[in-house]
């Protein structure tokens, strides 16, 4: 049988000690060796267990709708989920797959008895966790009243540097002067980018060393705690309903009475007179953009400049009274990093339904099909590439470790991360399912396929793709892991299928 092993840590300092993650992954093996079980792949997560917004359960589930695993290992329970909603809909998920649970250190049966056990379990799971975090409030709240800056809150923040022993900020001179310089020129300006800009000629460097932008300097002349004035739970995360229809989570601001200023924790940088001529240029109503119908741009943040490589973005323009969208490297007219491209523009709709009808032609082709099932990779593993893989790999690792970082600086907006992760996860998912396809031992290929039957279900699949509505046909791009590079003459488009459990074929196509 086919078995996957699945580790969880809390936190990343667990996940830099190992020692948990060793234990349990060490301890799976084990168990899965004495049933006879092979075990196909090992995953392993450091983040907390009430979500299931985690790289590695998203891996494990992926492989369970693909068919790719008999039994999951886990240490316990709580090690897949602390929330017993998500574990029945993880238990549910495996069930559909005819895979099934095992735990090492809790024996599970799939009976009416054993699935109330699990619940039981997950609940307790869930109850110690609403302890911890009940605890871990009231220790961050005492400490805010006693002057002191809680843990993980404001340590991060452009002017000042935090100070342990005291538990709050002592003015950093430099950066000081930088701030005051931002708000000055703010006043005067009324640009982000144009302070962004002069920042950037200078050579003066953002908190973490790297560039400013727009957003960056918007957010530092909102920040209070250059008043003297900074707030502990000002406010909290809630979900929102979009205009789409679904739930987000955004920060609400508090009530008044549960805020909680910490006096003294981080000193004066901006005089009272300056920060309110600020704030009167962010208010102006002539400052505020006038926002527009969204048009559809289904290929955003698979579209790479064939000239380049920069991402493409989509844009529209007007002619003779009529819009038309288009794709346009990032870089065309850029002038806030210096790069610049001369790519020309790319029309959506031409582009979007030459993709669509590559991908049916390639989906409803028996022949192509049959083909990837019937063939194995019989050739030695490439050492290069596993070593560009890997290096590839460790640096959207760190990528998106300082992403996050920066995120809980403040310094970087919520959207800019989320669509940042979103790729740096997409293509990080490709790079490893390569590097398991080159790792992997050759297995004979399969027998028995029924032809006609292969075509039937091609011509099913072209009926499917011909009326899917626009959600599904993002799920599809989505499944298929496309990508496209694209030029206004030349496109190429990339994309995985699973042939079965861990198997993928790479197929790439260029069309004028």
């Amino acid at each position: 049988m086919r078995a996957i092993v699945y580790a969880r840590v809390s936190t990343d300092a667990q996940e830099r000690d190992g020692t948990s993650l060793d234990t349990q992954e060490q301890a799976c093996l084990q168990f899965a060796r004495e049933q006879g079980w092979y075990v196909i792949e090992a995953i392993r997560d450091a983040a907390s267990g009430f979500s299931l917004d985690r790289p590695g359960i998203e891996t494990l589930r992926r492989l369970l709708r693909a068919g790719a695993v008999d039994v999951v290992v886990a240490y316990a329970v709580d090690r897949l989920s602390r929330n017993q909603n998500q574990i029945g809909v993880l238990f549910d998920e495996v069930q559909q797959a005819g895979a099934r649970l095992e735990f090492v250190t809790e024996r599970f049966e799939d009976t009416a008895v054993g699935r109330f056990v699990l619940a039981a379990r997950a609940f307790v799971g869930e109850v110690e966790r609403e302890k911890i975090v009940e605890r871990t409030t009231r220790g961050k709240l005492e400490r805010a009243r006693s002057g002191r800056i809680p843990q993980a809150f404001g340590r991060g923040c452009y002017g000042y540097v935090y100070q342990p022993e005291i538990g709050q900020r002592e003015i950093e001179p430099f950066q000081a002067e930088v701030v005051r310089r931002i708000f000055r020129r703010l006043s005067e300006t009324r640009s982000f980018s144009a302070v962004s800009n002069e920042l950037n000629d200078e050579g003066i460097t953002a908190f973490d060393g790297g560039r400013w932008y727009p957003i960056t300097i918007r957010r530092l002349v909102q920040n209070t705690s250059y008043t003297g004035r900074l707030v502990y739970r000002r406010t909290k995360w809630s979900k929102v309903r979009g205009k789409d229809g679904k739930s987000r989570r955004r920060p609400v601001e508090r009530p008044v009475e549960e805020q909680v200023e910490i006096h003294g924790a981080s000193p004066r940088i901006i005089d009272d007179a300056l920060w309110n001529r600020v704030q009167d240029v962010l208010d102006d109503s002539s400052r505020r953009p006038k926002h527009t119908a969204l048009r559809p741009y289904p290929l955003r943040g698979r579209l790479r400049c064939g000239v380049c490589g920069s991402a493409m973005v989509g844009q529209s323009m007007s002619a003779k009274g009529r819009d038309y969208r288009y794709y346009g490297c990032r870089h065309i007219y850029d002038r806030r990093t210096g790069h610049d491209c001369s790519s020309r523009y790319v029309r959506a709709d031409r582009l979007e339904q030459g993709l669509w009808s590559e991908v049916r032609e390639i989906l409803t082709q028996p022949s192509v099909i049959l083909h990837e099932l019937m063939r194995r990779d019989d050739e030695p593993v490439d050492s290069q590439e596993l070593e560009l893989l890997d290096k590839r790999v460790g640096s959207l690792v760190d990528r998106e470790r300082r992403l996050v970082k920066l995120f809980s600086f403040g310094e970087v907006d919520e959207a800019v991360v989320r669509d940042q992760l979103i790729e740096i996860r997409r293509e990080r998912s490709v790079l490893e399912e390569r590097r398991g396809a080159l790792t992997r031992a050759s297995e004979p290929p399969p027998i028995g396929i029924d032809e006609k039957q292969l075509a039937q279900v091609c011509d099913e699949v072209g009926r499917w793709l011909d009326q899917a509505a626009e959600s599904d046909r993002q799920l599809a791009l989505e499944a298929l892991q496309i990508s496209v590079v694209a030029t206004p003459d030349r496109a190429t488009v990339s994309g995985v299928i699973p042939v079965e459990h861990a198997e993928f074929f790479i197929l790439q196509h260029a069309s004028a």
